[in-house]
């Protein structure tokens, strides 16, 4: 199995989906995604801009399996988790975080003074 692959075949299995609806998520047939992800062959430019953009995946991580970009430092591993974690939410989600963190802030400046 090719890394990327696995790699697709995770994201589906995170979705909680067969092959068949995955891959029509993605606009391609069952077979080829079964061939992609036992490695046998590798996704098209396309498949994979709609893998990215279905899941909301980093496209990074997609082709190589690192998460971090050139020159990307985290402070800690709690600032590594929080930012792969926000990277899969949808825009919902990521403005609700967004607001619980900026509410965390004010409650903490409210207690200091």
């Amino acid at each position: 199995m090719s890394d990327i692959g696995y790699r697709i075949k995770c994201i589906r299995k995170e979705n909680n989906l067969n092959q068949i609806q995955f891959a029509k998520s993605i606009g391609i047939s069952q077979g080829n995604l079964s061939e992609i992800e036992m490695g046998n062959s590798n996704p098209s430019a396309e498949t994979l801009i709609s893998i990215r953009t279905q899941y909301n995946v980093n496209l990074n991580w997609l082709l190589t399996g690192k998460d971090l970009k050139k020159g990307e430092i985290f402070e800690d591993d709690y600032e590594k988790t929080l930012i792969q974690v926000f990277r899969i939410l949808d825009d919902y989600d990521k403005n609700e975080i967004i607001e619980i963190m900026q509410l965390k802030e004010r409650l903490r400046s409210i207690i200091r003074s």
